[in-house]
């Protein structure tokens, strides 16, 4: 009798000190998933597929963009993806300089840097460059996905035009 106490209380004591460990740490293979995420998504934009690059943000997802209101969802991101392409002369372009990812791997965040260029209304390059931070969130299908997406210049604002007299 003593013997099977002994067994339970030993099982017992495994088992409290097993559910005390620390959760697996998914957050290299989640940044590395995410990096990849992210690149494919600024490949979309500069592809100009607004589709695609619409199709990155969760249903949900918001956009704040410069000189704007947000954009929320899907079918938001897509309109302004389109109206974006069509600029003349658009070009961009991101690239992730720091991936961070929880440790379950279910949450992460990229920083970076982006450049852009629209041409003015006498076809000269206007460029923009500036930073960017974005949070993904896991699927269920393992997917990554936008949740929500902040960029801003790094130009100072450009001087108000003179007033006309009248």
């Amino acid at each position: 009798m003593r013997a099977v106490r002994m067994g339970a209380l030993t099982i017992g004591v495994a088992s409290i000190l097993s559910a005390c460990q620390p959760p697996a740490d998914h957050s290299a293979a989640a940044a590395e998933a995410v990096r990849a995420a992210d690149v494919a998504w600024a490949k979309a934009f500069t592809d100009k597929d607004a589709a695609a690059a619409a199709g990155f943000l969760e249903a949900d997802g918001v956009i704040m963009a410069p000189n704007g209101p947000a954009v929320n969802g899907q079918a938001g991101a897509r309109a302004m993806f389109e109206s974006y392409f069509a600029l003349p002369g658009l070009t961009g372009a991101w690239k992730p300089s720091k991936v961070e990812a929880s440790r379950s791997g279910e949450l992460a965040y990229t920083s970076g840097t982006y450049e852009m260029s629209v041409n003015d209304s006498a076809g000269n390059p206007v460029p923009d460059r500036g930073k960017y931070a974005t949070v993904w969130r896991r699927q269920a299908d393992s997917t990554w996905k936008v949740v929500v997406d902040v960029f801003n210049s790094d130009l100072p604002l450009a001087a108000p035009a003179p007033e006309k007299k009248k």
